[in-house]
């Protein structure tokens, strides 16, 4: 038996080797199975998390100088090379930016550093990132920004405009009331723009459900939103990998809830049916072999986080889920989240997921 703290401790002191002590960054992974070439932005922002946390356990000063290289670092011409979105991703045929969903983790980060190392210019960028992100009013979603501050199309990832928005909540908490008005009006027009299965699984893709504002936005854009003839032919691998992002939609979610708690949207049926779909056992038996699970999205950390928020006093349950992502993953020679997965750099990365937990015990399979 060990606990979660401990893990943390020891990952954050192993990661500390692998830190770019004069840059500032960490080792950049390849999206897992996307097998995408990152820049070290994304993992930089996730570790940056991870040993604020440590820190705070420990009071290991190493751990705090790794945290304020790091936030440099993303502060940096290296991570914003054309002072207007973060980069992230070099594949040339995609964008760099990562969508909306790269922007998220980095602004996630330099929310949680501002506070953590009472350093107000990184709010600042914060705020100036998310805002340069064109919302629509009527629709309730956000355009993609390229690197180089041009606008590109909306981003038709579910996940990646609930993170922003779920990210954006947390914001403005702290910044303008710009902010908190698109969170708003983002979660007034989410049920329109989201669709499950019958099975409760959150479907990859928008749903965009008004037929007639598609057609306009791909006017404007004089391109389609995305091919829907392709979309549906490619159903049951959407379908496969919208079970392995569930818990990561769940946990976006979550962290809307925690600054909206009284919201309407909790009593929205479809968010009903996701939530009760991921406390079944058909929900735990379905994610065996699931390459966007486990080993890429890491569940044990992101349920846990949800039924912390959405159903409370369940630690059993929590501590089942999270033993089985230590279980599966956790080296503990190389303290690291690196086995069974295709890109142990950006999983042990996302270890970050799991500081917003209390201390649970970790059952270790003999």
């Amino acid at each position: 038996m060990v606990q979660l703290y401990e893990i943390i401790v020891k990952s954050a002191n192993a990661a500390y080797e692998l830190l770019d002590l004069e840059v500032g960054n960490m080792p950049q992974g390849h999206n897992g199975a996307y097998y995408d070439e990152e820049t070290p932005v994304r993992n930089t922002s996730h570790w940056l998390i991870t040993f604020l946390k440590a820190y705070s356990i420990s009071q290991d000063k190493k751990l705090l100088y790794g945290a304020q290289k790091m936030a440099k670092y993303l502060s940096s011409s290296e991570a914003r090379p054309m002072q207007a979105t973060f980069w992230h991703r070099k594949n040339p045929h995609k964008d760099s930016c990562n969508g909306l969903i790269g922007q998220a983790w980095t602004i996630e980060s330099l929310i949680i550093s501002s506070q953590e190392l009472e350093r107000p210019e990184l709010l600042d960028l914060a705020e100036k990132v998310f805002l340069l992100h064109p919302f629509d009013e009527q629709i309730g979603i956000w355009r993609r920004v390229g690197v180089d501050g041009s606008y590109l199309n909306y981003d038709m990832t579910f996940n990646h405009q609930l993170w922003f928005a779920a990210i954006g909540g947390i914001l403005a908490q702290y910044t303008s009331e710009e902010v908190r008005h698109r969170i708003m009006r983002f979660m007034h027009k989410m049920p329109d723009n989201f669709a499950v299965y019958s099975s409760g699984v959150i479907q990859h893709l928008l749903a965009l459900n008004n037929f007639e504002w598609r057609k306009k936005l791909e006017y404007s854009l004089n391109q389609p939103i995305f091919n829907l003839s392709k979309a549906l032919h490619r159903n049951h691998q959407l379908a496969y990998k919208a079970i392995g992002y569930q818990s990561f939609n769940l946990y976006a979610f979550a962290l809307l809830k925690q600054v909206y708690p009284e919201h309407h949207l909790w009593k929205n049926q479809k968010v009903k049916a996701a939530i009760n779909y991921s406390m079944s056992k058909k929900y735990f038996d379905d994610l065996e072999n699931n390459d966007y699970g486990y080993p890429y999205n890491p569940t044990g950390f992101e349920m846990p986080f949800v039924i912390e928020i959405f159903q409370q006093n369940k630690q059993q349950e929590q501590t089942k889920w999270l033993s089985k992502q230590i279980n599966l993953c956790y080296d503990f020679e190389q303290n690291l989240m690196s086995k069974n997965t295709q890109d142990l750099i950006t999983l042990s990365a996302r270890l970050y997921e799991a500081t917003r937990l209390p201390n649970l015990d970790i059952e270790l399979e003999s």
